[in-house]
């Protein structure tokens, strides 16, 4: 367990002073060198590993603010000293990027998905990869009509505001931002924490719990209680097996859907077997005609887009067979097979995205769920 906050900070100054010249620079360089990052650089000091990859890694980290710190700390119900080592280091390793990333990478219309250091299975549950986090001035999906301050969104809760860029050293840069990182969660907690109660009770009453948690590469449309509410659906009046399929159209399993990977104009295959189509018009994000309230969640094993609307599919829409092996064409002719193209690099990514479908079931199903029992 870490000392109480006033021995971190009194013996800090201290113990960098005792360091010799060269373990000064690097990340842990910058932020011992500002003084609005004291109680960052206080904890690191207390891990020579976290002191060591800090001075030695070049990449972006993302330096939360004494003020962000005391704030998460509040959050926890108890003094870092209670905070285990190894939640410190998950999120110290989910604040440092391993690519050098400035201000104006991250700041590019559209937004960008960046690949963190984040390995840690419950937290990152991607086949191998490391977690996301997407930073935008664009907002959540990217698609404001102009710049309105750069901010990084993570897991469910509020995003953090980079107040300070761009603070470089010789392999990268430091961005201060006002608030810890949010972890990534599994689906259920996911929708537990951003008040989708009637989504939640639908997953729990479908049996699908589970699934959407531990299934890798998971991205959910997620709509709104008064998504819900609005269509007339009652789920007390629907059986499992109908829940099931109306899940199904809402979620995709293949490469993750972040908004930079989705292309305005192009069909993705559902689980149900029935597309649905992205639009970017009028600076929003929609799935078929239903605006996305909320983009880029990000999940432990993927990502979630709350709705303002529940999806029901087209009336002319067929199933199609689809395994986790199709292609789809990404722009300039390239074919990708099963992976995003851009989708969680570096930089921004724009690219088209490769999404599966498993688990078909039959479309008659979900259509007479919206047409005869939802709006009934």
């Amino acid at each position: 367990m870490l000392p109480s906050i006033s021995l971190l900070f009194a013996s800090a100054s201290a113990f960098l002073a005792l360091l010799p010249f060269s373990a000064a620079h690097g990340i842990a360089g910058v932020i011992a060198a500002h003084r609005e990052l004291s109680t960052l650089s206080a904890i690191i000091n207390q891990y020579p590993e976290l002191l060591q990859a800090l001075t030695s890694t070049n990449g972006t980290f993302l330096a939360p603010s004494n003020a962000a710190i005391d704030t998460f700390v509040a959050a926890q119900g108890a003094d870092l000293s209670a905070i285990s080592n190894d939640t410190i280091q998950a999120l110290v390793s989910y604040h440092l990027l391993p690519t050098a990333l400035s201000a104006a990478n991250l700041s590019v219309a559209g937004g960008a998905i960046a690949q963190t250091s984040l390995l840690s299975q419950a937290y990152a549950n991607l086949q191998g990869a490391s977690n996301v986090v997407y930073a935008s001035a664009y907002g959540s999906a990217g698609q404001d009509s102009g710049p309105t301050g750069l901010k990084v969104y993570s897991g469910v809760g509020t995003p953090a505001n980079v107040t300070s860029s761009d603070l470089a050293y010789p392999g990268g840069f430091v961005h201060v931002i006002d608030r810890v990182l949010n972890f990534p969660q599994p689906c259920t907690k996911t929708a537990q924490a951003a008040q989708l109660s009637t989504l939640y009770d639908a997953l729990v009453k479908a049996n699908l719990t589970d699934y959407v948690d531990t299934t890798a590469n998971f991205t959910c449309f997620a709509p709104t209680n008064t998504a819900f509410q609005a269509a007339g659906i009652d789920l007390a009046a629907l059986s499992s097996q109908q829940l099931v399929d109306a899940l199904k159209y809402h979620s995709i399993v293949g490469s993750v859907g972040y908004s930079t990977a989705l292309e305005d104009g192009k069909e993705y295959q559902t689980l149900l077997g029935v597309p649905v189509t992205v639009h970017k018009r009028d600076q929003q994000l929609f799935i078929n005609d239903v605006a996305v309230l909320q983009s880029n969640v990000i999940m432990s094993n993927g990502v979630a887009h709350v709705l303002s609307g529940v999806l029901t599919p087209p009336a002319n829409a067929t199933t199609t067979t689809s395994s986790a092996s199709s292609t789809s064409t990404s722009p300039g002719g390239a074919s990708t097979t099963g992976t995003a193209a851009g989708s969680s690099t570096g930089t921004a990514g724009n690219g088209a995205i490769s999404l599966s479908a498993r688990g078909i079931t039959c479309y008659m199903v979900i259509t007479l769920i919206f047409t005869s029992l939802a709006f009934a």
